[in-house]
């Protein structure tokens, strides 16, 4: 089972002299841009007038964006507990807290409890010159960062291969429905159902309820941790309310690749490997982002992965009609 007590010291092993480059002082807080850069819902957007499109779009949005890191489960993984953000290897400490404050309000915007003070870190964001060498150290000293992996996968998902990357390690757990009658069973087969177990393909996974066409079990796929490296080199001279969204969309979500543009604007285009074409860059969470998240956070995750993606990319699609409707 993982233990949540890593950052301090992991990063202390990790964390040499702070990086010399980093984030442009003088970008504007996150708190300072516009409404729909800002706010997860209500968002402010310019789409289609059609609603047809943008039930197309925010299909296929969800189709490329979501990703299910289990295949054994093969779920939409998020949140349920509180997340507690930890920033390091900033020279300025205020930019780093504004990372944090950054992430830790989009979390609670899109229901999510507010960690209590003093609460262990499990989003763990580094800003490093040299991201190589921070996860050859962790997969070396805590290789259990990495997320869901079979032993042969280890040196391969070490690698770093973009400017600001995300290792996940998932759980899956019982959402308490039918434990009345799993507990008839016997209190071990109950204690099991109510479980949260981490994804490894050595560990089963807790007991379920039963299976159907369209539900998996009463289980649901859930982040225990997640780990961020940021390639300080990289993020040099970027806005920091650009840098500290794109955070929050790896950090609230695990996207299924960084590598090219979606079907609709994201501030995940901000490192995309070539410009996307007829987007302007982004500044901060664009409205699809925006309602994406509180799709993700407003779904039930207990279905099976293609109708946990349809009710997801409906749920998008309203909120990007609605949105797109009150701004004509």
């Amino acid at each position: 089972m993982l233990s949540r007590r890593i950052a301090s010291a992991l990063f202390a092993c990790v964390l040499c002299p702070p990086p010399a480059a980093a984030l442009a002082q003088a970008a504007p807080p996150p708190a300072a841009r516009t409404a729909a850069a800002t706010t997860v819902a209500p968002v402010t957007v310019t789409a289609p007038a059609k609603p047809r499109v943008i039930e197309k779009q925010a299909s296929a949005f969800v189709l490329s964006y979501a990703a299910a890191q289990n295949p054994e489960i093969g779920q939409i993984g998020r949140w349920r507990d509180p997340v507690c953000v930890q920033v390091v290897g900033l020279p300025q400490p205020d930019e780093a807290a504004k990372i944090q404050a950054r992430i830790e309000s989009v979390a609670q915007a899109v229901g999510l409890p507010a960690a209590r003070a003093g609460c262990t870190a499990n989003v763990e964001i580094v800003f490093s010159a040299e991201p190589q060498r921070i996860m050859d150290i962790v997969a070396q000293r805590h290789e259990f960062l990495l997320g869901y992996y079979h032993t042969h996968d280890h040196d391969r998902l070490k690698q770093v291969t973009r400017p600001i990357q995300a290792w996940y390690v998932t759980a899956t757990r019982g959402n308490g429905e039918g434990a009345s009658a799993l507990a008839l069973n016997g209190l071990r087969r109950y204690a099991q159902y109510r479980t949260e177990v981490i994804d490894d393909p050595q560990n089963a996974p807790p007991t379920g309820c039963g299976d159907s066409r369209l539900t998996t079990s009463c289980l649901e796929s859930v982040f225990n941790n997640v780990f961020i490296v940021a390639d300080s080199k990289a993020t040099e001279g970027r806005d920091l309310g650009m840098v500290a969204d794109y955070l929050v969309m790896l950090a609230l979500s695990q996207p299924r690749s960084l590598d090219g543009c979606n079907a609709m604007a994201s501030v995940l285009d901000a490192f995309a490997k070539s410009a996307c074409p007829g987007r302007e860059p982004p500044d901060g969470l664009t409205p699809p982002d925006a309602a994406y998240l509180t799709a993700l956070y407003g779904t039930d995750l207990d279905a099976k992965t293609k109708v946990e993606e349809s009710d997801i990319a409906d749920r998008m699609a309203r909120i990007l009609i609605k949105a797109n409707a009150a701004g004509r």
